[in-house]
């Protein structure tokens, strides 16, 4: 498992660069639908070079998700196990209150969280599953790090799918914290099963 590695800071013209080229997108989206922009759309939207974009990004997916990587890399950062805890055991939402919570108000961040979802879904699944493994792998637990790349698997994977069916509505009457309930609840039960897993594995030796 990686140890964490302070990010070392970005040179203001590359983070200027890639903020411009993350903005266009974001404006781009606002009149059409990702397949139908191209790099030539973004470049000219952000008044940069083409030779220029392909020395930030491989491709407009990439842009995509560079666009959307501090999101995916914090989505789950809601481990605040007493409180946690405590609405699992009450089923009372007010608990959930002071935990870290996902916003999801911007109507531009929606959107391009959802395109990210849609056309590059395994990289976000990758990116996601990283900072989970990263992060979990920090706090004190019973489990080894195979059984936490289990338990990663099955949270991020159901996690990302709640996220999709909430943003393309088809989770109409759920609220963002009923939400962030289901994802908690998601992940307390992914946890139990890899630990009744490993009593049942354990029972065999």
């Amino acid at each position: 498992m990686s140890k964490h590695r302070p990010e070392i800071p970005k040179d203001p013209r590359i983070r200027r660069t890639q903020s411009l080229l993350q903005s266009a997108l974001s404006k781009l989206l606002e009149e059409k639908r990702f397949r139908d922009i191209s790099i030539t759309d973004i470049c000219n939207q952000a008044d940069i070079a083409r030779v220029t974009f392909y020395q930030h990004y491989e491709n407009k997916e990439a842009l995509l998700v560079a666009s959307v990587t501090d999101f995916f890399a914090d989505v789950h950062k809601v481990f605040d196990q007493d409180k946690i805890d405590a609405y699992l055991e009450t089923g009372n939402l007010s608990k959930l209150q002071s935990t870290h919570q996902v916003d999801l108000a911007d109507q531009n961040q929606l959107r391009l969280i959802r395109v990210a979802l849609e056309y590059a879904g395994v990289a976000v699944r990758r990116l996601t599953l990283a900072s989970f493994l990263e992060t979990y792998s920090q706090r004190e637990t019973e489990l080894n790090k195979k059984e936490i790349q289990v338990l990663g698997a099955f949270y991020i994977g159901g996690m990302l799918t709640l996220l999709e069916q909430f943003l393309s509505d088809q989770l109409t009457s759920v609220s963002q914290a009923e939400l962030q309930a289901a994802t908690l609840a998601l992940l307390h039960a992914s946890k139990q099963g890899v630990i009744q897993s490993k009593i049942f594995r354990d029972s065999l030796v």
